[in-house]
């Protein structure tokens, strides 16, 4: 991992599996990653863990998702990692908007009882698509919480353009995934993934509006090979990418 982040130029990168394993807190015991530096761990002294991301979703109970964000804490705080991802989740009922508050606000109650410096990043991946209901959930201001923008879902599932979307969601967006696909069906998806700038997705003028815009936040090729075999390796991908564009490219997946 630290290997291919040095050849690529790559600083920062996330965390959801490593060695096809997801329970990231299992293995972390298993292999005493609280025993090792982040340089031990990645074998790379320029590289930092920007987030880890967890499985938890909004449209869970938050009791049934409470240990799974215990479990990471000490990894979040042992790797000075700013940000724990959870998902949407399918959000449904009469009121799921203040449902996710309800959710939030159990969130920033667990995270002042345990003094935890870090926050949670809430990635667009079920329901929360369209710019007014991402606008929405934030509006109640938990000042813990943030927005992980995939910019690929958003697009994919409603058609509004991420330029357009990025106009509402940039006050609460900490990081940002993208990644490039083709309509053409797979086995999971109305939709191929593809090599970045291969598919039919915004990139290149999405990463210049970002610069544009100053956007210092990460943006992660979200490489998803280990759901999808029929992705060639990562390597392929990030040949492909701008890194010179000054912004923290990372990777997901690992």
């Amino acid at each position: 991992m630290g290997a291919l982040a040095k050849r690529f130029g790559i600083r920062q990168i996330e965390l959801r599996a490593v060695s096809g394993v997801v329970d990231l807190p299992q293995l972390a015991a298993k292999e005493r990653w609280l025993e090792q530096s982040r340089r031990e761990l990645l074998g790379n002294d320029t590289l930092d863990i920007v987030a880890f991301n967890a499985s938890a979703k909004l449209s869970m109970p938050f009791a049934e998702v409470a240990p799974e964000l215990v479990a990471f804490a000490p990894l979040m705080e042992h790797f000075q990692a700013g940000y724990l991802r959870v998902f949407d989740g399918e959000l449904c009922g009469d009121k799921p908007i203040e449902q996710a508050w309800r959710w939030l606000d159990d969130w920033e109650a667990l995270r002042a009882r345990h003094d935890w410096q870090f926050a949670l990043t809430i990635e667009t991946h079920s329901s929360l698509l369209r710019p007014d209901d991402i606008e929405a959930l934030f509006s109640r201001g938990h000042p813990n919480v943030f927005l992980l923008w995939d910019s690929h879902h958003t697009w994919k599932h409603t058609g509004v353009s991420p330029m357009e979307t990025w106009e509402a969601v940039q006050p609460w967006t900490q990081h940002i995934h993208v990644k490039d696909s083709v309509s053409t069906p797979s086995a999971r998806h109305p939709y191929s993934y593809a090599l970045p700038g291969e598919g039919e997705f915004p990139l290149s003028a999405l990463l210049d509006r970002l610069e544009a815009d100053g956007f210092a936040g990460p943006v992660s090729l979200e490489w998803e090979k280990m759901w999808h075999p029929y992705l060639p390796p990562i390597e392929e991908a990030l040949r492909l990418l701008p890194l010179s564009r000054g912004l923290s490219l990372g990777r997901e997946r690992v």
